[in-house]
């Protein structure tokens, strides 16, 4: 990887810690949340609110906040298991604040595409890599690109009488149309990586022909893609000809990791002291991941207040919908996409942390 291309990847991160574009995220992610959990609280005429709070057992609360310290570890420990074989000396705490800030920057962008650049940012920061990264990031994804799909199953199958017609089924559908197309290019891609080049060439081609001024941006793309994937083959082949057991333990730990997710939902029902099947609540949790992964918006907000609501109709009452929904997201996205925003803040040079710059 060229230094070129490093610098660009610093240029992509420099626009989305502009102090216009992160106020713009940050704003939407907060503001569609916000008024989701608010359409979500008016629509259930939610009124014996302190009531519930005053009811709520505490003890599942700060056990959420052990499921919270479990799923950073979980996200971390997935990427150290390759990064520490990559470069020597890089501890589990450095992939811990890279998985952090990938949050952060995955809450308040569309699709949660600043995700990735924050994670290879605190990793190149620390000496990994470029192509290093993209290798341990592309291993990450065929784990996950096997578990979503397969744990979808199964919780489709699990909630066959339970599964709402309309938007969230939509949802589903798309979600699973995604990942069997993406699942299909990675075959195709590390088998027969000239297939991919050529219909990147085609496709670059067509776009031209629509946007003449992109010929000298597109110019090579499919020799370049046939390049990459040669590369990322080799390299995927090299290192676990080295290390063979290492996609295995990736895609165990992407297992335990999401399941950690799944069972926090479980057992904030307790707080509320709502009693429910654990294997129905695991698999509506699977549901809305296998939803969330490419949701458009910042952070999945939004779908993702809406899709917990419809699917766990039924299972919480309208007063404790919202709050149920609120304290789930917060364990799981909103404190530590809070966290990932002082690391990302503390990763950066300094001149980038004057708040007139970046943060006002």
């Amino acid at each position: 990887m060229s230094e070129l291309e490093n610098k660009e990847r610093i240029e992509k991160l420099d626009k989305i810690l502009n102090a216009k574009y992160l106020r713009r995220g940050i704003f939407a992610f907060v503001f569609i949340s916000l008024a989701t959990l608010t359409g979500i609280f008016i629509y259930n005429k939610s009124g014996d609110v302190f009531g519930v709070l005053k009811s709520i057992d505490v003890r599942y609360i700060l056990l959420g906040f052990v499921f919270m310290a479990l799923d950073l570890f979980l996200g971390g420990l997935r990427n150290h298991i390759f990064s520490n074989s990559f470069a020597k000396g890089l501890t589990l705490m450095v992939a811990v604040k890279a998985n952090m800030a990938n949050m952060f920057l995955g809450a308040v962008t569309p699709s949660q595409t600043g995700g990735g650049l924050a994670h290879w940012y605190i990793f190149w920061k620390r000496g990994l890599k470029t192509p290093d990264f993209i290798t341990l990031s592309f291993i990450n994804f065929i784990s996950t690109t096997i578990f979503f799909p397969l744990s979808g199953l199964m919780a489709m199958y699990i909630l066959r009488d339970r599964m709402p017609d309309g938007f969230i089924n939509y949802l589903v559908t798309f979600g699973f149309f995604i990942f069997s197309t993406l699942g299909t290019v990675i075959v195709v891609a590390l088998i027969f990586p000239q297939v991919i080049g050529k219909i990147v060439s085609v496709l670059s081609v067509l776009v031209v022909k629509v946007r003449p001024s992109l010929e000298s941006r597109l110019s090579g793309f499919g020799a370049n893609a046939t390049k990459s994937m040669v590369d990322y083959r080799k390299s995927i082949a090299l290192f676990f000809t080295i290390r063979p057991w290492l996609l295995l333990f990736s895609l165990l730990i992407t297992i335990v990791l999401y399941f950690n997710k799944y069972i926090t939902a479980y057992f904030l029902l307790f707080a509320f002291n709502v009693e429910a099947d654990f294997w129905t609540i695991v698999a509506i949790q699977a549901v809305v991941y296998l939803i969330l992964y490419f949701a458009p918006t910042p952070g999945g907000s939004g779908i993702a207040e809406l899709s917990i609501s419809g699917l766990m109709a039924g299972i919480l009452t309208k007063d404790t919908s919202a709050l149920f929904i609120l304290l789930y997201r917060s364990f799981l996205v909103y404190i530590p996409a809070v966290l990932g925003a002082f690391v990302m803040l503390s990763e950066l040079p300094r001149e980038k942390r004057k708040p007139e710059e970046v943060y006002t």
